[in-house]
């Protein structure tokens, strides 16, 4: 493996890896069980704002967990590719498989910065207020 992949793959593997631990990834896993089986109950939806609140959610992580789920799938198929190529010396195969991992390592990065910004208040609107001055004049 060139070293350019394999420093794609650390980044990929550090961003998951931060991804998990964001999502504190056994209970994430065990919540969506928890939440499927809840959309699945019939009475749920006699409460309508709690159904919402709960399909939200179970949207949320899901979304989350098959993200990790397919970088991680993506990454080992682009291993895959890379190896077969330098196997049977094919430069092309070997460049696209580079060029995977490095849109995976920017996807991957993308979502390390979505998982930081995905605490309780993020989802929140804001305002700023920017105040003209004369600024960086000492």
């Amino acid at each position: 493996m060139r070293a350019e992949g394999q420093a794609n793959i650390d980044r990929i593997n550090a961003a998951l890896d931060l991804v998990r631990q964001s999502l504190n990834w056994d209970e994430a896993l065990r919540r969506l069980d928890e939440l499927n089986a809840r959309v699945q109950d019939p009475s749920l939806w006699d409460n309508p704002k709690e159904a919402q609140a709960i399909s939200r959610e179970q949207k949320q992580l899901e979304t989350a967990v098959n993200t990790v789920r397919e970088i991680s799938s993506e990454m080992e198929d682009a291993i895959e590719f890379i190896d077969m190529g330098e196997a049977e010396v094919e430069e092309d195969i070997v460049l696209d498989g580079l060029a995977s991992l490095q849109k995976l390592a920017d996807r991957a990065d993308a979502d390390k910065v979505q998982a930081l910004l995905s605490g309780e208040a993020d989802g929140n609107d804001t305002y700023l207020e920017i105040h003209a001055g004369a600024g960086g004049t000492e």
